[in-house]
């Protein structure tokens, strides 16, 4: 069985993010200065922490958690969701692999409805037998490094579908957090470049393979590829 990620691995979603973000900051109970996108994708590509972000966009230090609730208000709304695009080859890829083995689509995503909404829009949903989805709480994310407890969060979407976890599975995703997430569940993992995190952070995550393109994992994926011997 194959899991895998949805946003930063199957959608490109840099415009949605910026986007929400420049429209987080320049409301009036929040206000601050958004930096451009190329230098705001480096920051969240390179250094990942979301509380040094807000406070480089001169957000009150009092503001930081009503930025992180409008901002996540924003991110997942209809209009935003628009700005997503697939990633090149995405639907190749999935289209060559959902007949070989069952594909389930696991996100942090919290709005059930919108995400089906926009998979069918975007003329994916048929790939995935199972779309798990929803949000860490956000006191554990406090409770030590936000990877690892996101990580455990997927995992336990995972666990709590399938009471006996899929055995011999492979995880694909683009950040740290799905690394720690097949580490969990004792899956083969792979980190897509180009998504949320810079291609160092993916190497120190240590994941089974780092690949530029979802295309990359087909000779591994589909019969007689290493996976399936």
């Amino acid at each position: 069985m194959l899991f895998v990620d949805l946003d930063g691995t199957v959608v490109d979603d840099r415009r949605r993010h910026h986007a929400a973000y420049v429209a987080t900051l320049e409301r009036s109970d929040v206000k601050g200065v958004p930096i451009p996108e190329r230098e705001y994708w480096f920051w969240k590509q390179n250094q990942g922490r979301v509380d040094d972000l807000i406070r480089r966009s001169r957000v009150f230090p009092t503001k930081h958690e009503l930025y992180r609730e409008r901002f996540e208000q924003l991110l997942e709304s209809p209009d935003y969701l628009e700005l997503d695009v697939l990633r090149p080859g995405t639907e190749t890829f999935l289209s060559r692999v959902y007949t070989k083995t069952p594909i389930v689509l696991v996100t942090q995503r919290r709005n059930g409805s919108a995400l089906e909404e926009q998979l069918d829009e975007l003329g994916i949903r048929k790939y995935f037998v199972t779309v798990l989805h929803g949000a860490p709480d956000r006191a554990a994310l406090r409770r030590g490094p936000a990877s690892k407890a996101r990580g455990v969060h997927k995992a336990s979407l995972v666990r709590a579908r399938y009471k006996i976890p899929p055995s011999e599975s492979v995880w694909i995703g683009d950040t740290e957090t799905d690394r720690e997430a097949a580490r969990s569940l004792g899956y083969r993992s792979i980190l897509l470049e180009g998504g949320h995190r810079a291609k160092p952070k993916l190497i120190k995550a240590a994941p089974d393979r780092v690949v530029s393109d979802l295309s990359e994992t087909l000779s591994e994926l589909l019969p007689g590829g290493r996976w399936q011997r």
